[in-house]
C-alpha cells in the first residue's frame, strides 16, 4: 500500500443525465484550472480516483460473486448482498452505483482529452496525458459494456445537463466496444512502458496492449461471437508475454501481499489507501471472523462455498492462499470451517455455511486495522497469469491448440500441478475454463468469463449454492438491468430484456 493525496480539479460530471454530488473549485473555471503539466497530473488522478470510489459495492459482485459452481455462499435476503448473492438484480438495487462510477470517470477523462491542448505541453508530452485519460476512458466503458451491454457514448465532456448533452440513447455493444479500441489503440504507441514511481498505479503501454487483447477476446465470444477476434487476441498477448517486462512470482501468495505491492506479476492495479475513511471496507465483509487481519472479524458477509475448497487437488498451492479454511483468530484459537466442536466463539455464529470459507487473498499480516477504512490490500484488476491464460485459451480457439499448452503450464506448474498434455480443442476448452476459475478466483474475473463463455446457465445446473438461494436461469441475467434512476431521468434509456 502506498499512501498518496488525489486532487479532484474536474468541473463537470455527469451520470448519463443525473448529476452528482461533487463540489468544483469555488468560481474557477476549467481553463483556469489547467495551466501546466502538474494541473494536468492532478487533472488524471482525479480520474483514476473514480476507480476508488463505490469499489467496496464493485467487490460485492465481483470478487466472488456470479453463478460460478461453487463459488459463492453469501447471505440470503433482501439487502444489497443478498440480492447480489442470489443473483436477484433489480433495477432499484445498489449496482446502479457502478454506472455512475463508470460514467463519473469517462467524463473526468473526457475532459482531461478536451483541455491538454490548450495547457501549451511539447506534443509528445501533451499525447501522452491524453493517452493516459483514453486509457481510464477505456477501462470504464470496458466494464460498462461488459456489465450492462450496450450503453450511451458520452465522447465529449458533459457541461451542461441539457437534454441533447445528456439524453442520449444507448448505443450499439459493437460500436461501444470499437470505442474502446481506438482508446487502447492510442493509448498503446503512447504511454510510457514503465512509470519512475510504479506504486502510484498508473496505465502503461502494457496495460493498453494487455487489454486491448482481453477486449479482443471478450468480441470472439457472446453476445458478439466475432471469432475473428481470437487472432487479434493473440497478438497482443504475445506482445506483453514476449516482449514485456512481467514473470510469474514463484510463490502464489506473494502475489497478494502487502509487503509486493506492484511486484513482477501486475500489470494494472489501483493502490489502497490506509488513511481511515479513504481506503477500502472489503476485509469487513470478507475478513474471517475474529481473523487477526480484519478490523473485528468484521461482518463476514461473504466467502466461498466449501465445494470450490474441495474441487482443489490437495496439493494445489493456490487453495489455501485463495481460502482461509483453517486459520487461527486473535484470540489464539485456531478456527476450522464447519467444525461443530470449535465454532471460535464468533460474533456472528460459527464459521460454516451460509456464509462461506473467508477470502485468503487479501490476507494483511500486518494485524488487525483500528478501523474498517484501513484495509491496506491493492485491487489488481489486470496480472500476468491471466494473461497467460487467456494467450493459452486464444491460442486454443484458434486452432492452435498445441501452442497454447505451455503458456497453461506455466500456470499449473507454479500452482504445483502436473502439464497438461491433450492437443484437443473442447477438453482443452474446458480445462482452461477450470483453471481460470482456480487461478483467478475473486479478482474480477468470473461472471465476465461465464458470459463471454456461454455459461451461466451451466453454471446454475452445476451449483448446488444456487439451490441455496432459490436462483434459477433466466435469459435476462447475462446482463445487469439498467438502473431505474437513470430510465426515469432519461427517456431515451431503454430497459435491458427481462426487467
Amino acid at each position: 500500500m502506498r499512501k498518496f493525496i488525489i486532487t479532484i480539479i474536474t468541473v463537470s460530471v455527469f451520470l448519463a443525465c443525473e448529476p452528482l454530488e461533487e463540489v468544483p473549485y469555488s468560481f474557477l473555471s476549467v481553463e483556469n484550472l489547467y495551466q501546466n503539466e502538474d494541473d494536468v497530473d492532478k487533472a488524471l488522478f482525479g480520474v483514476y480516483s473514480s476507480m476508488n470510489q463505490g469499489i467496496d459495492e464493485l467487490w460485492y459482485f465481483l470478487s466472488t460473486s456470479g453463478p460460478g459452481e461453487g463459488v459463492v455462499v453469501r447471505l440470503k435476503g433482501d439487502g444489497n448482498q443478498g440480492q447480489l448473492s442470489g443473483l436477484n438484480f433489480q433495477p432499484t438495487t445498489a449496482h446502479g452505483v457502478w454506472w455512475n462510477n463508470f460514467y463519473r470517470g469517462i467524463n473526468r477523462a473526457n475532459t482531461v482529452i478536451e483541455e491538454v491542448p490548450n495547457v501549451g505541453l511539447e506534443s509528445n508530452i501533451a499525447e501522452q496525458k491524453i493517452a493516459e485519460a483514453r486509457f481510464l476512458r477505456a477501462w470504464n466503458y470496458f466494464n460498462l459494456v461488459k456489465w450492462f451491454g450496450a450503453v450511451p457514448l458520452h465522447l465529449e465532456a458533459t457541461a451542461d445537463f441539457s437534454d441533447e448533452s445528456v439524453k442520449k440513447p444507448r448505443s450499439s455493444i459493437e460500436e461501444v466496444y470499437n470505442v474502446i479500441i481506438e482508446d487502447l489503440e492510442y493509448a498503446e504507441t503512447r504511454l510510457p512502458p514503465r512509470w519512475d514511481n510504479p506504486s502510484l498505479g498508473r496505465a502503461t503501454s502494457w496495460a493498453a496492449k494487455a487489454y486491448l487483447g482481453k477486449v479482443y477476446l471478450n468480441m470472439a465470444g457472446k453476445p458478439l461471437e466475432q471469432t475473428d477476434k481470437y487472432g487479434l487476441a493473440v497478438s497482443k498477448f504475445q506482445e506483453v508475454v514476449n516482449n514485456g517486462p512481467y514473470s510469474l512470482q514463484t510463490n502464489f501468495g506473494d502475489i497478494f501481499s502487502v509487503d509486493n505491492e506492484f511486484n513482477s506479476e501486475i500489470i494494472f492495479a489501483r493502490p489502497n489507501i490506509d488513511q481511515d475513511g479513504a481506503g477500502s471496507v472489503l476485509n469487513f465483509f470478507v475478513g474471517a471472523p475474529l481473523s487477526p487481519h480484519a478490523f473485528n472479524g468484521g461482518q463476514y458477509q461473504l466467502g466461498f462455498a466449501e465445494s470450490f475448497y474441495d474441487s482443489f487437488a490437495e496439493t494445489d498451492l493456490r487453495r489455501d492462499v485463495t481460502l482461509l479454511y483453517s486459520y487461527v483468530n486473535s484470540n489464539g484459537d485456531t478456527v476450522t470451517y464447519n467444525d461443530p466442536n470449535n465454532p471460535g466463539n464468533l460474533p456472528f455464529g460459527g464459521y460454516n455455511d451460509p456464509k462461506g470459507i473467508a477470502f485468503g487473498k487479501l490476507l494483511d499480516v500486518g494485524g488487525a486495522p483500528a478501523s474498517p477504512f484501513q484495509h491496506r490490500s491493492d485491487f489488481i484488476f489486470m496480472r500476468y497469469g491471466d494473461v497467460l491464460l487467456m494467450l493459452a485459451e486464444a491460442l486454443n480457439e484458434s486452432g492452435a491448440s498445441s501452442d497454447a499448452l505451455p503458456y497453461l503450464n506455466q500456470i499449473r506448474n507454479r500452482a504445483g500441478l502436473d502439464n497438461v498434455a491433450t492437443t484437443d480443442q473442447s477438453g482443452l476448452r474446458e480445462i482452461i475454463k477450470q483453471e481460470r476459475k482456480w487461478e483467478l478466483a475473486g479478482e474480477f474475473t468470473e461472471y465476465p468469463d461465464l458470459q463471454r463463455w456461454g455459461d451461466i446457465e451451466q453454471s446454475l445446473q452445476n451449483n448446488e449454492d444456487a439451490q441455496f438461494f432459490g436462483t434459477v436461469y433466466n435469459p435476462k441475467l447475462e446482463l445487469l438491468p439498467i438502473p431505474q434512476n437513470q430510465l426515469d431521468a432519461n427517456e431515451n434509456l431503454t430497459q435491458n430484456p427481462g426487467y
